[in-house]
């Protein structure tokens, strides 16, 4: 391997854990330094390919300090951290870094990360050669007589931008998910696949596993957000005969059924506070039991997770846990909205209409102009998902080869669905909302146990400062 890696860090024997690490895996150590100013030194003496970086230093300069000159530098670089700040965060992720390993660090995390960003690194490379030789065609099927004709043994416009099976894409930040997804599939790494309802979250998952060496083994998908409280626990991790009320026989939980494969945890931000617990157990100790039992069982499983919400804010509202959040988001995609890969639409609809013609067995050789105008205008709220259904009801209904009709939604939804996000609170709104809600419930106690500070998971200090800049002012002192 050979790269020469600089570690930033002020904590030697954590310093020392990371530079044994990279040795034993082959790449090449060129030094250790505890502040920024030691580290600018060291990147001018030995050039580092790779620059490991605390982000909590000691000193008046902090590691998001030297991400910047790093940039500047075109030095890559991986952030290390055991805390979590929404703010600092927000930071971090602007100066663009090539992965995020939370401590307490494991051996595997560290050499995975180094791994993707490593890749990202030289796809970065790739990217800014190929844009330097072409450029994207603005122009796609806009002449006001095209008929979008298509023959239905003829593939070849969708073969050549189609990547994965079942996933159609021609877009930019579509080939790069294409890449992605090849570069990950390989590992075990855990996987966090993030984008709005309808986006195919779920056909991402199905295509990591297909190129995955468990190809061979179960998938097994769990909806977190339709399984009821009380039964999530026996469906993930199987249950005992008698252990409860109802459990007549035993029962082997999805864990178990999905060894040596792969779990799909689907709307993950949905799964209730308890059961982050013990799914954040199986993914640090590879092990379970199920209700009932006292026997330990130990799973081999690669877990890829999906949500429609915004964790980070889950995770500043107290509703979803930092520890799991870093385990799961290893490797995290994010898939856009239909509404800005519009490139895409005529591929998807002569994709769908080929599907569903030989479903219903009718031969659909093209779709209007006009008809392809609105369907490109059209804002997509629900996404791929809403597409499919849309071309699936268009062709079950055709009375002729040729489709001159759709029915889109009624617009009075856009200008609803506009009035409605105008209405959204910003996030500063939200965040005061929340601290005083925090505030109501501990009696304004700031600080000591049972205080908002303890709750909220900040220092007194931290939240004072917080309070202040959100105008919240205190009633008491404690």
């Amino acid at each position: 391997m050979g790269e020469k890696i600089l570690i930033v860090e002020d904590e030697l024997v954590v310093a020392e854990d990371i530079r044994l690490t990279i040795e034993q895996a082959g790449y090449e150590f060129c030094g250790i330094a505890p502040s920024v100013n030691r580290a600018l030194e060291l990147v001018k003496q030995q050039k580092p390919r790779m620059v490991l970086i605390d982000i909590f230093l000691k000193g008046n300069l902090s590691g998001l300090n030297l991400a910047y000159e790093l940039n500047e530098k075109d030095i890559p670089f991986v952030y290390l951290s055991a805390n979590y700040d929404p703010e600092i965060m927000e930071i971090a992720k602007r100066t663009q870094p090539y992965g995020f390993v939370v401590k307490p660090i494991r051996k595997k995390d560290l050499l995975v990360a180094l791994d993707m960003a490593h890749y990202r690194w030289e796809l970065k490379a790739q990217s800014k050669f190929k844009s330097s030789k072409t450029s994207i065609d603005k122009k796609v099927n806009s002449r006001p007589d095209k008929k979008y004709l298509f023959e239905a043994n003829d593939e070849s416009a969708i073969q050549k931008t189609k990547v994965l099976e079942g996933i159609v894409g021609k877009t930019s930040r579509m080939q790069k998910i294409f890449d992605s997804i090849g570069l990950v599939a390989p590992f075990d790494t855990s996987v966090l696949i993030l984008g709005e309802s309808g986006t195919g979250k779920e056909g991402i998952a199905n295509a990591i596993h297909r190129l995955s060496l468990r190809r061979d083994k179960e998938f097994v998908k769990v909806n977190c957000s339709s399984l009821p409280h009380n039964l999530i626990e026996s469906e993930l991790f199987g249950h005992e005969k008698g252990s409860f009320t109802g459990a007549f026989e035993k029962r082997i939980g999805k864990f178990e059924k999905a060894n040596g494969g792969t779990i799909f945890l689907d709307e993950i931000g949905d799964m209730p506070a308890d059961m982050q617990v013990k799914l954040l157990r199986v993914l640090q100790e590879k092990e379970f039991e199920r209700i009932g039992s006292n026997t330990t069982l130990k799973t081999d499983v690669r877990i890829i997770a999906a949500t429609n919400r915004d964790l980070e804010k889950e995770i500043d509202e107290g509703r979803f846990r930092l520890d799991l959040f870093y385990r799961l988001h290893v490797f995290p995609i994010n898939l856009p909205p239909l509404r800005e890969r519009k490139e895409d639409i005529p591929l998807l609809v002569s994709h769908f209409i080929k599907i569903f013609s030989e479903k219903a067995k009718k031969s659909i050789s093209g779709i209007s102009d006009p008809q392809m105008k609105k369907l490109i205008a059209y804002s997509w709220p629900g996404n791929i998902r809403e597409l499919q259904n849309l071309l699936e009801r268009t062709v079950l209904l055709a009375k002729h080869n040729f489709i001159d009709e759709i029915w889109l939604p009624d617009v009075k939804y856009k200008n609803n669905l506009q009035e409605s996000v105008s209405k959204v609170k910003t996030i500063d709104e939200m965040q005061r909302d929340h601290v005083l809600s925090v505030l109501k419930h501990c009696n304004e106690r700031i600080s000591g146990p049972g205080g908002a500070a303890q709750l909220l998971n900040l220092p007194p200090s931290t939240l004072n400062a917080r309070m202040k800049k959100l105008g919240i002012h205190r009633k008491h002192s404690y």
